[in-house]
């Protein structure tokens, strides 16, 4: 059985940890064949969450240099990147994301990937999506620890070559505004 789009409710007491590990799943696919186009993490509010849980090794086939520790956001972008991936990011211009920005962009320039990285802030973003060559994630949720682990939120996987060509679009015209 096949499915273009699947949608998911999540709450601290239903499909909890399914959202998390889509995720992982998107960004495993991604890391061990990347995509041509360019990925996006588009969020109004943005942190270096935890994405994947290592201390037991069982990632270390992706990148052995991870360790057994907690795996964050930061570090999974720089490995897509480091893997012929272009990321672009796009946020609002609150505070809350100063951080992830700065600490994402000064990794990428001492990795040697700066001219991968395009990250962009505008005042009224809302959108909330993760583009990858051969899915999209997009809904109510947040990049932030309260999206993944705490909030009530709903979140539709799509692999529907049509939406994801159109969502590609409208990402990459936050590109082109920075132009």
């Amino acid at each position: 059985m096949s499915f273009e789009s699947r949608r998911i409710f999540k709450s601290l007491t239903t499909s909890q940890n399914l959202v998390r590990e889509l995720l992982q799943m998107m960004l495993l696919g991604e890391l061990l064949a990347p995509g041509r186009q360019r990925a996006w993490l588009v969020s109004p509010w943005i942190s270096n969450v935890v994405l994947f849980d290592n201390r037991a090794g069982g990632f270390n086939i992706v990148n052995p240099e991870w360790g057994a520790r907690e795996i964050r956001l930061i570090e999974v972008a720089l490995q897509l990147m480091a893997r012929g991936t272009l990321l672009g990011v796009a946020t609002n211009l609150d505070e809350h994301n100063d951080a992830f920005i700065q600490g994402l962009t000064a990794a990428a320039r001492e990795e040697g990937l700066s001219d991968k990285l395009l990250v962009v802030r505008r005042a009224n973003l809302h959108i909330k999506g993760i583009l990858l060559d051969r899915g999209l994630l997009m809904g109510s949720m947040n990049l932030t620890y309260r999206g993944l682990e705490l909030n009530d939120e709903t979140v539709t996987y799509d692999t529907g070559t049509r939406t994801i060509a159109e969502t590609r679009l409208n990402f990459e015209a936050f590109a082109k505004a920075e132009a």
